[in-house]
């Protein structure tokens, strides 16, 4: 049965999708209620996730014509649901808050804390519209592979913006890809005023993250070879020198594993 526009935005609004979190092997999504109290749903609730991501896409018809453009068909992979819940969303969140803690006042003038800890959660959220067979993909993307691969920043913009996610997060969300030359993805217009600094420090946690995992494509990075990789994209403009070292302060006092 199809909701009334107006039942759905009600509905839409009495609970937002902040992250997700796991607990003793378990995965939980993280919704906060109107009256600002937070709550897990399990992960396993298959049919429920599904179906709330498909209110998402009912809500905005620009996810559609995104997929349609590429060809996609508007599947949910429940293994990805798991996947997203499990790990790397939530050590990304991990160290964009350990960058937070690490900079200078100064530099944190004007950034909002709570709004990176939310992308930071969310930042892959558009992966779950990503076709198994190129998230998934042991070997190096072809060229339409990446083009579909790099819309996943997009899509989770366009999901997360029907669940009232104020504008600053969901650009987080969005531009989680971009850095200091805006030469990421997706493209920066020139009237555009993403929130570089938010967006620094989440995409230093998101690449840090992705090379100390394990990855289909390849092995574990070390602390060393993961920090020595982000330099150089210091060293190309790319990464503001002074996120880097806050990332290096954290990595040093908390990432133990080699």
């Amino acid at each position: 049965m199809l909701l009334s526009p107006k039942l759905m935005k009600k509905r839409r609004n009495e609970m937002k999708l902040l992250g997700a979190v796991q607990i003793s092997g378990s995965s939980f999504f993280v919704y906060k209620k109107r009256n600002g109290k937070v709550s897990l749903k399990s992960g396993r609730e298959e049919k429920e996730q599904k179906d709330a991501i498909k209110r998402m896409i009912t809500l905005n018809p620009v996810i559609l014509k995104i997929l349609k453009h590429y060809n996609i068909k508007p599947l949910i992979d429940t293994k990805t649901l798991q996947e997203l819940a499990k790990g790397h969303m939530n050590d990304t969140c991990r160290v964009a808050m350990g960058i937070y803690s690490a900079l200078s006042d100064n530099m944190k003038k004007g950034l909002s804390e709570e709004n990176i800890k939310e992308a930071s959660m969310l930042h892959d959220w558009g992966k779950i519209l990503i076709p198994a067979k190129v998230l998934n993909k042991p070997a190096k993307l072809n060229k339409k592979e990446r083009e579909i691969m790099n819309i996943h920043s997009i899509l989770g913009y366009e999901l997360l913006k029907t669940q009232g996610i104020n504008e600053e997060t969901l650009n987080l969300v969005k531009y989680h890809h971009q850095n200091l030359k805006h030469s990421g993805y997706p493209a920066v217009n020139a009237e555009e005023n993403i929130p570089d600094w938010g967006v620094q420090i989440i995409s230093t946690a998101d690449k840090y993250s992705a090379l100390r995992e394990a990855r289909v494509y390849r092995r574990r990075l070390t602390k060393i070879e993961s920090l020595l990789i982000l330099y150089k994209e210091v060293l190309e403009g790319k990464i503001h020198k002074d996120i880097y070292k806050a990332l290096f302060a954290y990595a040093s006092k908390y990432d133990k594993a080699a």
